[in-house]
């Protein structure tokens, strides 16, 4: 029987067939023909229940196994991967003998199984630094009876870069290149008879994606308050971990521009249109029409191009009219179909500046040439008995990825930068 691992091996090997179908036909600048969506399709399908039986696979993988030595070490993603050696692997509760005992003897009985010795000693010196039954707003709301079973979770948007780039999956994070080639300032030429050929080589380059790591950090619970909880606070906090990370990689997906770090969108894209003088805080509809035309034809094709900003540059933008009068922006008129502008998809990515002086505002082009690696998605760990001398548990989430342009040479995302004055 195929594992998590195996499953994921095969469903990269069907979405490299989608890209292949894809990249052939970009390569033509031509749209998919009715065989190419036909296969499309397919392997589309394949891919979907290839994920149902990945989640499946992981559900049984995530079960802690027969083995003693695991028992009470809850990160099951990280046991699952292996991140850890076997022989490492911490065994229950690693103490002072009058620890382990008092400990052992809250497990089988609570509080009530304590001698009021033991009951103080794991009290004494208790992480304060934590959720609480105790502080209302600490956790404390979460014992009421009276709630309903669900949190209400304050929302701040973030997001963009993961709505219309590629993504590369891996199982570890060995380095992955990618070769690059451009020969567009190159062509065939008429040869006269008896003439000797001229030598002319295309150039290659290498684009290379590393792991950088991100991290949720940490956050301890009670044990008390994992017990009397009317929510499951482990679902809670795994979603919240994973909004921290995936803000902080919209960010870096969007702005990094150091070395030591993916490679941010924005500061490697060129000029499309620079504003004239005097909107150094807005733009015209005529910007629009001059950026979109600044990207090679061939890259205003297919799937993946459109227009990204931050939502208070799509509200100015919303408000543009052509010379008929007619409002740029097309809100889609059937479920499913996209709002547009120009014709153009868009998406909101409030990480990219506000319109101001010398802004990089308004990005267009193949917006999918922007490619995320990503390393086994999001892990959870849940540390059972590093903080167990304080009756706590602790929680964090981690990934790996990494994110980068690939660029041959032909600027395949442009901006739009307000004027300086």
């Amino acid at each position: 029987m195929p594992n998590a691992v195996d499953l994921k091996r095969e469903r990269r090997t069907l979405v490299g067939r989608m890209w292949d179908i894809q990249n052939q036909a970009e390569a033509e600048s031509r749209d998919l023909t009715a065989e190419e969506e036909a296969n499309w399709t397919a392997v589309e399908t394949q891919v979907a229940a290839l994920d149902k039986r990945i989640a499946r696979q992981e559900a049984l993988e995530r079960e802690p196994a027969h083995d003693p030595e695991q028992r009470g070490f809850e990160s099951r993603r990280v046991l699952e991967t292996g991140s850890i050696p076997r022989g490492q692997r911490p065994l229950l509760y690693r103490a002072l003998p009058e620890y382990k005992e008092a400990f052992y003897a809250w497990m089988l009985g609570g509080d009530a199984g304590l001698t009021a010795e033991q009951r103080q000693l794991l009290v004494a010196g208790r992480e304060t630094r934590a959720l609480a039954t105790q502080a209302l707003t600490a956790g404390g709301y979460f014992i009421d009876d009276t709630l309903q079973r669900a949190v209400e979770q304050a929302m701040s948007w973030y997001g963009g870069m993961l709505e219309m780039s590629s993504f590369m999956d891996t199982d570890d994070g060995a380095d992955v290149s990618l070769p690059m080639s451009n020969d567009t300032t190159n062509a065939g030429r008429r040869l006269a008879e008896n003439t000797v050929l001229t030598q002319t080589d295309p150039s290659i380059q290498l684009k290379t994606w590393r792991a950088y790591t991100y991290t949720s950090d940490l956050v301890l619970v009670p044990v008390q308050l994992i017990q009397d909880s009317v929510i499951s606070v482990d679902d809670w906090l795994q979603s919240i971990l994973a909004e921290r990370i995936g803000r902080a990689q919209n960010t870096d997906f969007t702005l990094e521009a150091a070395p030591n770090g993916p490679q941010g969108l924005v500061p490697v894209t060129v000029v499309g249109r620079a504003a004239p003088t005097g909107q150094s805080t807005t733009i015209a509809a005529d910007d629009l029409i001059f950026l979109e035309h600044a990207v090679n034809i061939a890259y205003r094709r297919g799937p993946g191009t459109g227009w990204m900003m931050h939502d208070q540059t799509l509200r100015d933008i919303r408000r543009l009219k052509d010379g008929d009068g007619q409002y740029l922006f097309q809100p889609g008129l059937t479920a499913g179909a996209p709002s547009t502008i120009n014709g153009y998809p868009y998406v909101v990515n409030n990480d990219m500046a506000t319109m101001a002086a010398s802004a990089r505002a308004v990005l267009f082009g193949k917006l999918s040439k922007y490619r995320i690696r990503r390393v086994r998605g999001i892990q959870f760990v849940r540390l059972s008995e590093r903080y167990a001398d304080a009756l706590q548990v602790g929680f964090f989430a981690f990934a790996r990825a990494d994110g980068g342009l690939i660029d041959a040479g032909g600027n395949p995302i442009q901006h739009y930068a307000n004027s300086a004055s």
